[in-house]
């Protein structure tokens, strides 16, 4: 199981899909949500990262500005990988972008190395996994730092 790769995506979950009022009406992310969170500066800034890649093969950025408090990041990493200051390195294969443009973003990297090496066939599923989930989006640095 990619622990990681799942912390990362929990908030995404959490916050979007499938949430209902206590009067059994459907919350709607886009409207209802996605305003209160959304970043007012949209310029991209990794805060820190939470490195899982020598047992999980994964590896988190933390982006939105909840994350500005490195305490806040070093909880969200404790017990699942090193949590540093630097971003992940980053990999072809691609990343998870949770709630992207929000102040809870989050990117988890996957790689073909370390401790669960994820096959490109692998990253294929995560893609799609990501895509499906209304808070999130599958990207690749290319795609990350030229739409910049």
């Amino acid at each position: 199981m990619k622990y990681a790769y799942l912390l990362a995506l929990g908030a995404a979950v959490f916050i979007g899909g499938g949430c209902v009022t206590e009067e059994g009406e459907e919350i709607d992310y886009e409207e209802d949500v996605y305003g209160l969170i959304e970043e007012i500066d949209e310029d991209y800034q990794v805060r820190g990262s939470c490195n899982a890649i020598e047992t999980h093969s994964t590896c988190v950025d933390y982006v939105g500005s909840y994350w500005e408090t490195s305490e806040y990041m070093k909880l969200n990493c404790e017990g699942v990988g090193t949590f540093s200051e630097d971003s992940c390195p980053y990999s072809e294969l691609g990343g998870c972008r949770a709630t992207p443009g929000t102040m809870f973003e989050t990117i988890a990297w996957s790689y073909g190395y370390g401790g669960q090496p994820i096959s490109e066939e692998d990253a294929q599923y995560q893609a799609m996994a990501c895509n499906a989930l209304e808070t999130g989006a599958w990207t690749t640095p290319d795609e990350l730092f030229l739409s910049q």
